[in-house]
């Protein structure tokens, strides 16, 4: 038998988890960080970035908004308890500006990823994103900086 309260927290973290993805095709950088505590963190870990507190969060959101057209999350699958939840999405976007230095406007981008949550009073705390970068690599046909002078094998 459930505890009391348990479902009614996770179903309102399965809420959250909803509307952070609804959230990244609304214009206004505002509904991303207004689903945060003041001190929430978001970590997109292909990317290497690590972001702290309201402020940040609602500068990452705007700069998002700003390389991406018809930004759409799309949850695959979801589940939470009261403290930590995970969801699996695929996201959908028309690229805007340079990818690693090249311009990639127009180039369709499909990525399918999954997150990890973390709640706190309410709201998350913590949002961690895990997807695979080679998907996008492949997709804007551009090979990273970082990589291009590695010897190719044989």
């Amino acid at each position: 038998m459930a505890r009391a309260g348990v479902n009614s927290g996770s179903e309102h973290n399965r809420r959250l988890i909803a509307a952070l993805l609804a959230s990244w095709s609304d214009p206004d950088p505002a509904r991303f960080a207004s689903l945060f505590v003041a001190d929430g963190r978001f970590e997109d870990v292909p990317y290497g970035i690590r972001i702290i507190g309201t402020e940040a969060l609602l500068a990452h959101a705007a700069r998002v908004k700003k390389h991406n057209v018809d930004f759409e999350m799309t949850m695959l699958r979801c589940d939470a308890t009261a403290t930590t939840g995970v969801a699996e999405w695929q996201l959908a976007h028309e690229y805007v500006g340079r990818f690693d230095g090249i311009d990639c406007t127009g180039r369709p981008v499909r990525i399918r990823g999954l997150s990890i949550y973390e709640f706190r009073d309410g709201l998350i705390a913590s949002a961690t994103d895990y997807w695979n970068y080679m998907e996008l690599v492949r997709t804007m046909e551009v090979i990273p900086r970082e990589i291009r002078g590695f010897r190719a094998a044989g």
